[in-house]
């Protein structure tokens, strides 16, 4: 939705008065004597009061060019630079001597980066020295070289070579043209000779050290940079670069105390902690490198070099966990037989991580049958993080290595959780092999009924059953064979003769309760239930039930109190917490899920379910922030874990961080299969406008998927990309039906627009908006369409809006401007003033304030809310041109001018107001 942010919007706070101070006082400062105080504390060197004696002047005299200068100049010597350059700039408005204004003004914009603004400086003023512009010419070079205006910039070298000075600023010129040409090493000639005439100038050295870079001298530009930074302490930015490169050079020594220097002032950043850490294990000082890269670590450093300083310190110092936990990270990246494998696999199998161990182990070693049980395990936890590619190709090695019953067990196991049938045929060989493996007997059983082969699945149950007739496994798996023919009373018989079997045994208990329930036998169910609970308690398969038969009876209460009660009896139960979390989810007491899932302190060996849990409750009770971060935490918790990875992409999707879930679902897909992933995957390729590539994911989803309500919505965007909206119309509209999200909405009005089907789309708007009160974006939606022809109906779609969340300041502006519109004067800055007091720094809101004071002919307060919104870097031209105009309508002409003419327009509406302004005023 395009934002209605257009026309007037003022914003400026009036002063009801000065303060109660100055109301009371009987003789207020002047704003001389307030300069002159400041002058005393600056001769102190006391630059704090001398700034307040200066705001003072300000305020006495808003227009004193000589206090704005001040400040200025006292802001500069502070190294408050962005203070600096709005005080020097009003000075230079104010009418204050340009001479002695534009060298200071230069060093504010060199420091704050404002190189448009430098470049535009008159280095040609009146009553500047030669040596002054001299310095002024070389910073606008540089500023133009940034700008990528190169022709002016050589120009303007040309222009500056004729100054008759001694400055060193004309010989860094003369120098740069070189650099410009590529003359590296002239350069570096004419800047050694600099060095040696003027060798504590700053500029000097760091383009010399620069230079040296440039042309591969490392050390030299280490050694000059070292230079700088004992002539310059304070410039923490070189100081930084220094200590970086020392570290790239392995000059440790010489780089740790810049960089302890630099910790004083952050002690939380991430590079800065990364290069105290390579420094400690130059130094063998491993458990000091180890804290420092966790630190780098925890605050965003990436640098797979970090987590190989990491890992090899901790592996020196015995902590095989942080090893483990540290290089995993980057062991995809590690080439084979890379030392820091043989650390990782060591440290994993000293933790009891063998299948970890044997996925590294299989990149270093050739493997033998002794090796089967590793690539078994190793495909295993592959397969559990989400990456079944690489499952697939270890699962293919082991069938070459699979030998024993055991072994043969666990291949078929790991092939039928990658949807590979030939698993069926190697448990069928491990039973054959070892008909006493209860393992192989339950897994291809299971197997079994998971095909729909009942038939296999009894046979073997009733074999089993004949090799160990008091084992009560088999009789559970043919109860369940005989529930999924639906043979219940076949199924209660084996339930029945398991229990007579093992008379205290809970699971054909349980069974039978499941069994009563499946056939609607309420009654039954409750009976043997609670015979089960009086036996145990605290078994909480029969706690579940007993909640779910209460529910039913509108006695939910009792049944989530009984699983209370024993939490609370036994708090150490994670099941019993995680169960009782799941409840309250499940009966939307989200706040109380949380409450329990919060009670969780060490999250690292905590099963899915909780991650599950506490995503769901999170997103439900709308906290979007803390519900990134768990997802995050999931995600390393479980890397490409299906579960957290759409939960993640959802919340990006709500951000529209399309870019983001691109890189999220491409990464997942490049470690598994998934439909849904791909649909994903489309639909952010969609969102970010890449339609070719979203075509490409489109063209690869499976023929089945292309009926879905989702895929038509994909095609309709592609039509709609291609031009055709007539086509498009029905898969949109489809696509609504089945979803009738805000982006369908948007989908569908759109298509609407281009077909021109003005009264369709207000007709769908409204049907849509009638059926969805509480859709307030689509609602945003129909008051921008009724704005041009049904105010009425607008203003009142604002007001709902409003209604619904009064901080919606789009609709606060919007509304203002309306009325604006309607002359209702009053109403209009009622509006706009709530607008910008949520907004404050907002150019649109401050532009609609504005307009109402100026309708008002209150100019100074309108005036007064421009100057804020033009400070605003991406303040449009035409809120620009508005302050323009206020300038003129309040007489002060001086100005407007010098605004005017200062800023270059590119829109043709703004140029031919422009026009206007110079016809009228006579510029």
């Amino acid at each position: 939705m395009n934002t209605k942010l257009s026309l007037p919007k003022i914003l400026k706070l009036s002063f009801v008065g000065l303060s109660v101070s100055l109301l009371l006082s009987c003789g207020p400062k002047t704003a001389e004597e307030h300069i002159a105080e400041a002058q005393q504390y600056i001769s102190e060197k006391n630059n704090t009061a001398a700034i307040v004696a200066l705001k003072n002047a300000v305020q006495t005299d808003p227009k004193s060019g000589e206090a704005r200068f001040v400040l200025g100049k006292v802001y500069l010597e502070a190294k408050e630079f962005e203070n600096a350059e709005k005080e020097l700039n009003r000075a230079f408005e104010f009418g204050y001597d340009p001479a002695k204004v534009l060298p200071l003004l230069t060093k504010a914009y060199q420091k704050t980066g404002a190189y448009s603004a430098l470049s535009k400086i008159e280095h040609q003023q009146a009553g500047l020295t030669s040596v002054e512009r001299a310095e002024i010419g070389y910073f606008k070079v540089l500023s133009l070289v940034r700008l990528a205006k190169e022709d002016e910039a050589r120009a303007l070298i040309e222009e500056l070579a004729s100054i008759e000075t001694n400055s060193v600023y004309k010989g860094l010129t003369a120098a740069y043209v070189k650099v410009l040409d590529k003359n590296y090493d002239e350069a570096l000639a004419d800047l050694i000779l600099l060095k040696q005439q003027t060798p504590q100038d700053a500029e000097v050295l760091k383009l010399l050290a620069q230079l040296q870079l440039a042309l591969g001298k490392p050390q030299d530009a280490a050694d000059t940079f070292n230079e700088y930074v004992q002539f310059y302490p304070e410039d923490v930015q070189i100081k930084f670069v220094l200590a970086k490169l020392l570290v790239d050079l392995g000059r440790m020594d010489e780089a740790e105390p810049n960089i302890d220097s630099l910790l004083k002032i952050n002690q939380q950043n991430p590079l800065l902690n990364q290069l105290k850490a390579a420094v400690r294990a130059s130094q063998q000082d491993y458990a000091n490198a180890l804290k420092f890269a966790e630190v780098a670590i925890l605050n965003g450093a990436t640098d797979p070099s970090l987590r190989l300083v990491a890992g090899y310190a901790a592996f020196k110092i015995g902590d095989y966990t942080s090893t483990n936990r540290h290089l995993s990270f980057i062991v995809s990246q590690l080439p084979d037989n890379h030392p820091a494998l043989r650390m990782l696999a060591a440290s994993q199998l000293q933790i009891g991580l063998t299948s970890e161990a044997g996925d590294v182990l299989e990149r270093i070693d050739d493997l033998s049958g002794a090796d089967a049980p590793l690539l078994s395990k190793a495909s295993y936890q592959l397969m559990k993080e989400g990456y079944e590619k690489d499952a697939r190709q270890l699962v293919e090695k082991s069938t070459e290595l699979s030998e024993t019953a055991e072994d043969l067990t666990r291949l078929g196991l790991l092939q039928l959780s990658l949807n590979n049938l030939d698993g069926i045929v190697n448990l069928e060989e491990a039973v054959e092999k070892s008909p006493e493996l209860a393992s192989a007997q339950t897994t291809l059983a299971t197997a079994y009924v998971a095909t729909g082969q009942y038939d296999k699945a009894l046979e073997l149950a009733t074999r089993w059953k004949a090799s160990v007739p008091k084992d009560i496994k088999p009789y559970m798996i043919k109860g369940q064979i005989h529930i999924k023919r639906q043979e219940f009373e076949l199924a209660q018989k084996e339930y029945e003769s398991a229990l007579t079997l093992d008379s205290k045994s809970l699971e054909p208990q349980m069974a039978l309760v499941n069994l009563a329930m499946i056939q609607n036998n309420i009654e039954q169910a409750k009976e043997r239930l609670a015979v089960l609970l009086k036996q145990e308690p605290s078994y909480l398969p029969a706690l579940a039930a007993n909640y779910l038969l209460l529910k039913q009876n509108g006695e939910a209460s009792k049944g989530i109190d009984k699983i209370k009660q024993l939490v609370s009896k036994k708090p150490q139960d994670v099941d019993a917490r995680l169960l009782l979390a799941r409840i309250y989810l499940a009966e939307q007491q989200f706040d109380e899920s949380l409450k329990v899932l919060n009670t969780f302190t060490d999250t690292s060996d905590l099963p899915k379910t909780y991650w599950k849990i506490k995503g769901q409750s999170l997103i439900a009770s709308n906290q979007r922030s803390n519900a990134e971060k768990h997802y995050d935490a999931w995600l390393q918790a479980f890397p490409n874990d299906k579960e957290a990875t759409i939960g993640r992409l959802l919340l990006l999707d709500s951000e529209n961080k399309f870019a983001d879930g691109i890189k999220m679902t491409e990464s997942f897909l490049d470690k598994r299969d998934d439909v849904q992933m791909q649909l994903l995957l489309t639909h952010f390729l969609l969102m970010n406008q890449d339609i070719v590539k979203a075509k490409t994911a489109y063209e690869k989803l499976p023929s089945g998927v292309l009926d879905m309500p989702i895929a038509k919505g994909f095609l309709a965007r592609f039509l709609l990309a291609d031009k055709n909206p007539t086509e498009a119309l029905p898969n949109a509209l489809l696509a609504y039906r089945a979803n009738p999200s805000y982006r369908n909405v948007i989908l569908v009005t759109i298509i609407y627009d281009q077909l021109k089907q003005t009264e369709n789309s207000l007709t769908f708007l409204n049907a849509h908006t009638a059926n969805h009160a509480s859709d307030m974006p689509s609602r945003m939606l129909l008051a921008e369409r009724q704005i041009g022809g049904d105010t009425a109906n607008a203003m009142r779609s604002y007001e709902l809006a409003i209604e619904a969340n009064a901080k919606n300041y789009v609709a606060l502006n919007n509304l203002a401007y309306l009325n604006l519109q309607q002359g209702q004067l009053q109403k209009a800055k009622e509006y706009a003033q709530k607008a910008v007091e949520i907004m404050p720094t907002n150019p649109a809101t401050l532009d609609t304030l504005a307009q109402v004071y100026v309708a008002e002919k209150s100019y100074d307060d309108a005036l007064e809310y421009y100057e804020r919104a033009v400070t605003d870097k991406n303040v449009t031209e035409e809120i620009y041109l508005n302050y323009v105009e206020a300038l003129f309508l309040a007489k002060q002409d001086f100005l407007a001018k010098r605004k005017l003419l200062q800023k270059e327009y590119q829109e043709d509406a703004s140029i031919k107001r422009v026009a206007e302004f110079k016809a009228k005023y006579n510029l």
